[in-house]
């Protein structure tokens, strides 16, 4: 794999979204070094969308925080839902997605609707759990959310996690690094070869998912984009490709170029003649 060189992977937008309270203003600012969002334990306290930016390791970032993301069905405020609107706006027109948690309250069934969201807008995402010099065991609470999210959710390869307090400053300068990372990393170009090599090692050691007793099979694979890298896979089938073929072959792609944490598109083309070599 290679990663092209461009001034515009030094530039980075990302935004901050999160569940009312989470801790997304301590952050904002803590990461601009000001006191710009306002913070405090009133509920909801941010009520408008703060850009700023700010530089660190030779990057540029462009920070947007934003107003605490309810469910609908608690959402009765015709403001509120204007402002949700603009948080989804965001969320297209930035390349990360910040998904702050407060680690006292645990993740929520309303972190994973946000989470989701970002990923169907093929964004990098981060679950970060804030809020962490609140937690007594560190250790066990980062082992047993890993753990939790492995088994539960099933978009896991496609996620980010880390582990900060905004307002004691702890890890920041460690997950900036890793959006920096991530960043690059979405630029990928794999070759030609290295594709086949993957194909080869799939016709050795998989075992294909079967549709009315016929595996299906990749016959062959083209890389034709970067930024979200695409991917064009011709399949031995007239078929489209059903869901439990292209979930196997993300994992399997995912895991043999070692590529979590960031978005991946195929194109599952149907071969006109599935029995031809």
């Amino acid at each position: 794999m290679k990663i092209p060189m461009s001034s515009n992977l030094n530039k980075i937008n990302f935004c901050i979204i999160g569940k009312p309270n989470s801790g997304k203003s301590t952050l904002f600012n803590c990461l601009l070094e000001d006191s710009i969002s306002p913070v405090g334990d009133k509920y909801g306290l941010t009520k408008n969308l703060f850009k700023d930016k700010f530089t660190m390791y030779s990057h540029d970032f462009t920070i947007f925080d934003t107003p605490g993301l309810r469910r609908k069905s608690k959402i009765d405020d015709l403001d509120e839902k204007k402002r949700n609107k603009e948080v989804i706006k965001i969320i297209n027109q930035v390349d990360v997605v910040i998904l702050l948690i407060d680690s006292v309250e645990n993740i929520t069934k309303q972190d994973f609707r946000l989470a989701d969201l970002a990923i169907t807008k093929k964004k990098i995402i981060f679950f970060l759990f804030n809020k962490m010099d609140l937690i007594d065991e560190g250790k066990k609470f980062k082992t047993k959310i890993d753990k939790y999210l492995i088994n539960n959710y099933s978009q896991y390869q496609m996620i980010n996690t880390d582990f900060i307090s905004a307002k004691k400053n702890i890890r920041i300068k460690s997950f900036i690094k890793e959006i920096i990372s991530k960043n690059k990393l979405v630029n990928i170009e794999i070759t030609k070869t290295n594709l086949n090599k993957f194909l080869n090692y799939l016709n050795k050691q998989s075992k294909y998912p079967k549709i009315k007793k016929r595996e299906i099979k990749p016959k062959y694979i083209v890389q034709i984009k970067t930024g979200t890298p695409l991917f064009k896979v011709f399949i031995n089938s007239k078929k489209k490709a059903p869901l439990i073929f292209q979930r196997f072959f993300d994992n399997a792609f995912r895991n043999f170029f070692k590529i979590k944490g960031v978005p991946i598109s195929y194109q599952f083309i149907s071969s006109s003649n599935p029995y031809s070599n």
